[in-house]
């Protein structure tokens, strides 16, 4: 294990640099006037200086400085960030607001942001007049994000669709209408949350935003298909049950692309045209509704995996969530045949147990260039019902599993280079599948240069947690794959552990 230690700088007076203190100095320096004395360090700052110091904080305490002095008194007035968040404001959250923008006399807004604020269809006059004052200043950054507890969505007027400066804009539980035309050229990200949508609202967004690199879309409603025919998106990040009956994506130009969340199996898409990927994400879960028969789940969660994979053939970089793991380790288990894939850099998230290790294997033979290995140990629930005809395959000894694929992983073992594993506490490394996994890495991999372990602790009250049995089972792990032999001459375990 390596050793930790901490560098510090120690100086010292020479002799030199000690004061004479016997001798003093016949004429004492005169005492300071009063009015050379600052009244602070900070009134003296520049305007720029103080709005950077505001954008700190939130914006009742900025108001609140008007009381420090005369200068204070109106210089949170031309502050360039005006973030109001309703639950701060409770229910003096439109006054808040009215009052802030009628004192307000910077020419220029950089963040307009209005939070968590419960709206209804009445009070849209009056959000309606806080928008125009953001879109009569060029405002760079703009949230619109009401309360879930709004019983009404938000239909954004038609002035919102010409932002001349607008970089960045994230908007949750709003209506799209299609009554004017999009002009947002200076925007670089968008973020839409449980909105309604349509394939020609898309449409209109992407040939109206000719800088647009990044997309995210969580919990949306009405649209059928992803079409992205710009070269300036770069990044498309879907979160979260979408469509009702979805077709496909297509997006020649996008280079990374990240599923997240819960979905139902009928609101997922298939990918068409994701040629230029080079980083996928999938950090997923499938639930089908009740109803449908466990032999049918199997073959809609299996046939969706499979489709996504044999479009990313080619990508160098994806991340594996513990679902489609499951999934993967399903195809494994019935011995179908895994493409074979490009990928450079793996990173995988799960508990690796008996349920994950064949989903492990499946991916590891099926890799021709991978050089980097990352593990994240997480807890996930196991898809029992989907094991269900596969129970028998999974009664299969850890420490064989692997070995007995040996001639599967021909390619792993010439260009594998670095593993690391990450867990947080000592549990996550308790599992023996996990062992096996790492003993099978370092005997096999002939030009493994580092593997490893690192893991976080818990904290308590602000402070790790390292009791004696947490550190036993550390101990315990290190000491076992220590054991382990390594077919690389040059291979180096490092153990990462919070020792202080």
């Amino acid at each position: 294990m390596p050793e930790t230690s901490v560098h510090g700088a120690c100086h010292r007076e020479s002799s030199g640099d000690r004061p004479n203190r016997t001798k003093q100095s016949p004429h004492p320096p005169p005492p300071l006037k009063r009015s050379s004395i600052p009244r602070d360090f900070i009134s003296p700052l520049p305007d720029a200086a103080i709005h950077r110091i505001f954008s700190f904080l939130p914006l009742r305490d900025a108001v609140k400085t008007s009381v420090l002095s005369k200068r204070w008194r109106s210089t949170w007035t031309t502050t360039t960030d005006l973030v109001f968040d309703g639950e701060i404001g409770a229910l003096g959250f439109p006054s808040l607001v009215d009052r802030v923008l009628s004192q307000c006399t910077s020419p220029a807004v950089k963040k307009f942001h209005l939070t968590d604020f419960r709206y209804d269809e009445p009070d849209r006059p009056k959000v309606d007049l806080w928008l125009r004052f953001a879109a009569g200043r060029p405002v760079e950054e703009l949230h619109l994000r009401p309360s879930f507890f709004s019983p009404v969505k938000y239909e954004q007027p038609q002035f919102l669709y010409s932002l001349s400066w607008l970089a960045r804009l994230e908007v949750s539980l709003c209506c799209f209408s299609l009554g004017g035309i999009i002009r947002w050229p200076c925007l670089k990200t968008l973020v839409i949350e449980y909105s309604e949508l349509s394939d020609d609202i898309l449409e209109g967004i992407f040939s109206g935003s000719p800088v647009l690199e990044s997309v995210q879309f969580r919990g949306c409603k009405g649209v059928k298909n992803i079409i992205i025919d710009s070269t300036s998106v770069k990044e498309l990040v879907l979160n979260d049950h979408w469509f009702s009956n979805p077709d496909r994506i297509w997006a020649p130009h996008l280079q990374s692309l990240r599923v997240l969340g819960r979905w139902y199996h009928d609101s997922m898409f298939r990918l068409d045209d994701v040629s230029s990927l080079v980083e996928a994400e999938l950090v997923f879960s499938i639930r089908i509704r009740t109803g449908t028969l466990v032999s049918d789940k199997k073959r809609m969660c299996c046939d969706l995996v499979k489709g996504f994979f044999e479009k990313l053939h080619g990508v160098p970089t994806i991340t594996i969530g513990g679902w489609c793991l499951q999934i993967l380790s399903l195809l494994e288990l019935e011995g179908l045949p895994s493409p074979f894939f490009k990928c450079q850099n793996l990173r995988l998230h799960g508990p690796v147990s008996q349920w994950d290790l064949p989903g492990i294997a499946y991916l590891l033979k099926s890799s021709q260039c991978l050089e980097k290995l990352d593990i994240v140990l997480t807890d996930l629930p196991l898809q029992l019902e989907l094991f269900e005809e596969s129970a028998e395959r999974l009664n299969f000894d850890e420490g064989d599993f692997l070995p007995s694929r040996k001639g599967n992983f021909e390619f792993l073992v010439k260009h594998l280079k670095r593993v690391e594993i990450i867990g947080f506490g000592a549990n996550s490394f308790g599992s023996k599948h996990l062992l096996a996994l790492i003993k099978f890495l370092l005997g096999e991999a002939l030009v493994l240069e580092k593997l490893i372990i690192k893991t976080e602790l818990p904290t308590c009250h602000g402070q790790k947690c390292l009791d004696a049995a947490v550190l036993s089972k550390l101990l315990g792990t290190s000491r076992n794959v220590l054991r382990y032999q390594r077919a690389s001459k040059i291979a180096e375990v490092i153990f990462d552990y919070p020792f202080e």
